[in-house]
């Protein structure tokens, strides 16, 4: 690929990505999910804060599988994940950050004892996204979710439904004769429009 054709094809994989306050980004499999996350940290000029609810990024990075991101705050919210919150609301608002929440699947399943946990995360994500708008930051939650027609986007094992907030965002990576692509989805699934990942090398 040409390197003017490269380079505009990074530049509209990051405006899609900061196109609004708050992004739903949904994978097939966890891994291409990390991958993904671990790329978009190091291409974006603005500070990352990455919220490791699942602990597999935190694992490949132990385990040197992933280099380290010399612009990337790496956070493992557990009990006290409301204390990261605060701080990430801070930041946010304060200066550009790229959030990147990994993953909803991981935050529903440390709140699965607690009835309200829908409730919980709806409104962390409306305070985040509220935040960001002061900075011109983006909060980009990513979860292995599934698409079914009367029921919207489905988190597998967890019978939870992805948030869905106005004015927020749906993304997907999915693959196509080898190769990923990052769709923009209307509400309904519909397909607005596909980029190739391959300048990434997620594959």
């Amino acid at each position: 690929m040409h390197k003017n054709q490269h380079s505009a094809s990074l530049e509209k994989i990051q405006k899609i990505i900061f196109e609004q306050y708050l992004g739903s980004i949904s994978f097939e499999d966890a891994i291409s999910k990390t991958y993904f996350f671990h790329k978009i940290a190091q291409l974006v000029d603005a500070p990352v804060i990455y919220l490791d609810f699942d602990l597999l990024y935190s694992g490949y990075l132990a385990a040197n599988i992933l280099p380290y991101n010399e612009n990337l705050e790496l956070l493992a919210p557990k009990e006290d994940w409301r204390d990261h919150i605060v701080q990430t609301i801070n930041k946010v608002s304060q200066k550009k950050h790229l959030v990147l929440i990994d993953s909803l699947n991981g935050f529903f399943a440390g709140m699965v004892d607690q009835k309200d946990s829908g409730r919980i995360i709806n409104s962390v994500l409306v305070l985040l996204s509220s935040a960001a708008k002061k900075a011109d930051s983006t909060i980009l939650v990513g979860s292995t979710a599934k698409f079914k027609k009367d029921e919207g986007w489905v988190l597998p094992g967890l019978g939870r439904h992805v948030v869905q907030i106005k004015q927020m965002s749906f993304l997907a990576v999915r693959k196509k004769d080898e190769s990923l692509n990052l769709l923009s989805l209307n509400h309904d699934n519909s397909v607005k429009s596909a980029t190739p990942l391959d300048d990434l090398d997620l594959v």
